[in-house]
């Protein structure tokens, strides 16, 4: 079950920043944070006033406010920022990181070990995805067929780094609190607090909320509801799965982006033997992590 639900987190981060790039193309100003941060709230808030809670646990709030903040605030805006600069299907490919991230924070927190099979089906699949990144001709994903700088892929790159780290604090937050709905409402309610504090700070609250709530973009909201669902996905494979392999599950939204864009996005993608081997390989290593101990 944790590898039906940590693909099933891919899929639905994938198809939030193909609908956050098609709403992008009518906001120059916003990425869609502010949106689908706030509808996270409140549809995990409204499933989380159904539920039967454990006993509370204090470490446990601690860990998903740290896990919301890095994952949500700092990984998520870096992302959505990415797809604007350098499109969805590269800016996710940079995901592949994510497991290593995962893994050596992993290690590090609580003390986590991998089986040589794990390792190796990790391993493919970071090989494949990598191979993905080298396959894809440098203009067919932007708007722009400009050299991309340096800078952008360095916020690419941010991503997957906030990303892993948050994925650790989550699982470590889980382990306390066994609730996936709560741990998620409260990361996302915590980051939303963050958002808005630094939108007061910069003085541009109030253009946001008439920006979001004056003329509704309902792409963004649709991102939000994705983001919603990825995230109930994600905290649910945290209570089967290890922090790193629920990474590198997730890392597998790089190739259904990629399709998704060329469905959706009207983006020219090249079928070569490279992409394919590049499939291949992900495919490979997902299945080898899937197989049971």
């Amino acid at each position: 079950m944790g590898f039906v639900f940590g693909v099933a987190a891919a899929f639905f981060f994938s198809t939030t920043s193909v609908l956050v790039r098609v709403g992008q193309r009518s906001r120059a100003n916003d990425d869609g944070v502010f949106m689908s941060v706030f509808v996270n709230v409140v549809a995990l808030g409204l499933v989380a006033l159904t539920l039967d809670l454990p006993p509370w646990s204090w470490e446990a709030f601690v860990a998903f406010v740290i896990g919301g903040v890095i994952g949500t605030v700092v990984g998520r805006t870096a992302m959505l920022r990415a797809v604007r600069l350098v499109g969805a299907s590269r800016s996710n490919a940079f995901m592949a990181a994510t497991p290593a991230v995962a893994a050596f924070t992993g290690w590090l927190l609580l003390g986590e070990t991998l089986t040589l099979l794990e390792f190796v089906g990790a391993a493919i699949v970071i090989s494949g995805l990598l191979w993905l990144v080298r396959a894809r001709s440098a203009g067919s994903e932007v708007d722009s067929h400009e050299p991309v700088p340096l800078t952008h892929y360095l916020i690419a790159a941010a991503a997957p780094t906030a990303f892993g780290t948050a994925f650790v604090f989550r699982k470590w937050g889980l382990e306390r609190f066994d609730s996936a709905i709560m741990g998620a409402f409260l990361g996302a309610a915590s980051a939303y607090l963050v958002i808005v504090l630094i939108e007061t700070f910069r003085g541009k609250l109030g253009e946001r909320i008439r920006e979001n709530f004056g003329n509704v973009s309902w792409w963004f909201v649709g991102a939000g509801v994705s983001t919603t669902l990825a995230l109930i996905s994600q905290f649910t494979a945290f209570t089967y799965l290890e922090a790193w392999i629920v990474g590198t599950l997730q890392s597998t939204q790089a190739i259904i982006t990629l399709g998704l864009s060329w469905l959706f996005l009207k983006q020219h993608e090249r079928i070569t033997l490279p992409l394919i081997g590049a499939v291949l390989l992900v495919v490979g290593g997902v299945v080898l992590i899937s197989l049971p101990d």
